[in-house]
């Protein structure tokens, strides 16, 4: 299993963890394994009476997309090259469409990755093929908007394109220490002069002009890579399995109230005192009992039973790509697993979030598309609530300097760890990172 696992800040107030997962072997069906560990400090005040589990789910989003294919700097600009020739018949067909927009999203995420692998110890030469190949593939997008100007996708196309090559470029150049880096610049400035000239809605401005521009650039993101979204039918799951344990439970206390009531009877015979007596008591237990035998069989079989159900689904929504299982809990420090127990306060509230995945890559490849290999897991966490009883941000302290009485304002924050552990039949990726929040929001997220 090749995994790409990251944490990162989505926003002043959500946390993004995001998994790229390419099964090895290429399987026709594979399943991996989420589990998600949130220790909050007994300061923070959140446990399961004031955190309940609704509110977990409705504060974490989900969301399952393709992965977009991964393009190779010459395969690509290959492909790219002859797309007017693949798609000489029916430019405006649906498949058209599906393969352009695939483009595009491979444009950027070739981007993304060729860039990452640029360091300081990189050299002109590697730079420079960048560089170029950055050209070629833009002068193909800058064709295809002239030629099929009457078309809007080609023209966000090429919007887009342009877009997000100063994105990866400017954080690139931003990176890199090295001499060679000033080479990126000139390429920056082309575009920024070409998108002046052509799309001045994708150009930074002032506060108002680039508001629109952070909105115009999701916008573009959003239409793009929509080829590669999936449905989602979420549901209640297990409640076959939950109802005959409870089941279970009614049976066993109403045992005791039955046995209850026919010793009372052979002892002291019908409609005695006695007897009433035992038949009231018998039904006050009963319902206790029946109460801690659904307490004890769902805790002795919580591996074998999920909150939800989710059927994943493309577009059309008329086949089925996959299923996933999702429960939440907190549990106790005993219960944590060997990768996630060490280091932690013992007074730590931890929320457990388990997630199974089952992904039919023979139907996806059949159905969608033969290239695609795998699937991109994104779940976002927002911290509102786990924030809104905190403390004011600002603490007065002070401080002596030689003799002056020094007062200084110190935001207060908190520190929650956080586990995230990724596994499948080929291995298994655990990070593990300390999250650190105010009552304002987010402040950083550091891998430990």
């Amino acid at each position: 299993m090749r995994n790409n696992v990251n944490i990162r800040i989505h926003n002043r107030k959500s946390i993004e963890m995001k998994l790229e997962y390419v099964p090895a072997g290429a399987p026709d069906r594979s399943d991996y394994q989420i589990d998600l560990f949130l220790f909050f400090p007994g300061n923070m005040g959140i446990n399961e009476t004031t955190y309940e589990k609704k509110h977990f789910y409705q504060d974490l989003t989900r969301n399952i997309r393709l992965k977009t294919p991964d393009f190779y700097l010459n395969n690509y600009y290959k492909r790219l090259k002859h797309f007017d020739d693949t798609c000489r018949v029916a430019m405006h067909s649906p498949n058209c469409e599906y393969m352009y927009k695939k483009f595009v999203c491979g444009y950027r995420a070739m981007l993304r990755n060729h860039t990452a692998n640029i360091t300081d110890e990189s050299t002109e030469e590697d730079i420079g093929l960048l560089l170029e190949h950055v050209e070629k593939n833009r002068n193909i997008f800058r064709k295809l908007r002239k030629k099929h100007e009457g078309s809007d996708m080609f023209v966000l196309g090429d919007e887009f394109t342009s877009v997000v090559s100063n994105v990866y470029l400017v954080r690139l150049y931003d990176r890199l220490n090295a001499p060679q880096k000033e080479m990126i610049l000139d390429t920056i400035k082309e575009e920024l002069h070409y998108r002046r000239e052509h799309y001045p809605q994708s150009t930074a401005g002032d506060d108002e002009q680039n508001e629109k521009l952070i909105n115009r650039y999701e916008w573009l993101k959003s239409y793009f890579y929509s080829i590669l979204h999936l449905q989602a039918k979420r549901k209640k799951a297990d409640t076959a399995t939950t109802g005959l344990l409870y089941a279970f439970a009614a049976g066993l206390s109403m045992v005791f109230a039955t046995v209850i009531a026919f010793w009372a009877q052979m002892k002291y015979g019908n409609f005695t005192v006695p007897f009433f007596a035992a038949l009231v008591l018998g039904y006050m237990f009963k319902d206790r009992i029946k109460e801690g035998a659904r307490a004890y069989l769902r805790k002795k079989f919580s591996a074998h039973i999920y909150d939800f159900e989710t059927l994943i689904y493309e577009s059309s929504n008329r086949h089925a790509m996959g299923k996933t299982y999702e429960k939440a809990a907190f549990i106790n420090v005993k219960d944590l697993p060997s990768y996630a127990a060490n280091g932690y306060d013992p007074t730590d509230n931890i929320i457990r979030f388990s997630k199974t995945v089952r992904i039919n890559h023979k139907k996806i490849k059949e159905v969608m598309d033969s290239e695609i290999d795998g699937i991109t897991d994104i779940m976002r966490l927002n911290v509102r609530r786990f924030i809104s009883g905190l403390e004011e941000p600002l603490t007065l302290v002070y401080s002596v300097s030689d003799t002056n009485l020094e007062k200084k304002y110190v935001e207060k924050t908190y520190d929650m760890n956080v586990v995230l552990r990724v596994a499948g039949k080929n291995g298994e990726a655990v990070i593990r990172g300390v999250l650190t929040v105010s009552a304002r929001g987010i402040k950083r997220f550091r891998m430990d």
